[in-house]
């Protein structure tokens, strides 16, 4: 079930973790217990758009459900997020990186925060909100934030970045899609792009495809994310793509519990990407 309030706080915490997931719309709220199977909770709070800041609107979905203040053993926040620039892994400099970051946003009030993305040959320069990272970490003794593109990176390399064929990795929402491009450990490319209709999607996938190369015949297009979403696109991309199939859900995770496949994609696979 993937609405209802969560009332009463979890017994023995410290077995549990719990995933959130900030988006902009939605907060996401998983728990889970590590040692019992089919224990997974999924929920979505839509976020009240009378807020006047993101901020607001997720504390008051967290105070409103004290199960999501228990001590949890970990936490882990996914942040929604455009305001991202890759680097160079070489740039290890923090002053030039700071240099990039506010080349990159120079009007935005946000704090830097350096990802790895999982690859060889590039970090992640990130923006997040002080006022949400103060609050994650001010009701969280042991919460990691992070970008919801930086779990992905890092879930592409490790599990779909095997062998020697380049592989483009998917990630649909209802109004937008995250692709992310590997050769092994090497990152090509890694962007979000929004649309309003399934062929504006179409393009964005063909046309990152054509710039980079990739053999229609060979070179696999694996989707995750909105199964609706999938559904319509699969059969248009496979008009020009050899191997189009779903990414293969993560075992672990559907031990968990079932509703793990209702959450987002981005979230429910971060824990598997440390």
């Amino acid at each position: 079930m993937a609405n209802g309030a969560l009332n009463d706080r979890i017994e023995n915490p410290e077995i549990y973790n719990l995933l959130l997931r900030v988006g902009t719309d939605a907060l996401h709220a998983v728990i889970y217990s590590i040692v019992e199977d089919n224990s997974l909770i999924y929920r979505r709070f839509d976020l009240d758009p009378a807020a006047t800041a993101r901020i607001g609107a997720v504390e008051n979905v967290i105070y409103d459900n004290p199960a999501l203040l228990s001590d949890f053993r970990r936490v882990y926040c996914v942040v929604q997020t455009r305001n991202y620039a890759f680097v160079p892994a070489s740039c290890e400099s923090e002053n030039d990186r700071r240099l990039l970051f506010g080349a990159a946003f120079p009007e935005k009030k946000l704090e830097m925060r350096v990802e790895d993305s999982g690859t060889s040959n590039a970090v992640i320069l990130t923006g997040i909100e002080p006022e949400l990272r103060a609050f994650v970490n001010r009701t969280y003794q042991r919460a990691s934030i992070m970008s919801h593109i930086s779990s992905l990176c890092r879930y592409a390399t490790l599990r779909t970045g095997q062998g020697n064929k380049v592989k483009m990795l998917a990630n649909i929402r209802r109004d937008s899609l995250d692709i992310i491009v590997v050769d092994g450990r090497t990152l090509l490319l890694a962007n979000t792009f929004s649309f309003s209709k399934p062929e504006d999607a179409l393009y964005y996938l063909l046309a990152c495809r054509k710039r980079l190369g990739l053999d229609p015949r060979t070179d696999e297009l694996l989707l995750a994310g909105d199964h609706a979403m999938r559904e319509t696109l699969t059969p248009m991309l496979r008009n020009f793509v050899g191997r189009v199939m779903p990414v293969i859900f993560p075992p672990q995770m559907f031990k968990a519990g079932k509703d793990a496949m209702l959450a987002p994609f981005d979230l429910i696979i971060t824990p598997l990407c440390e």
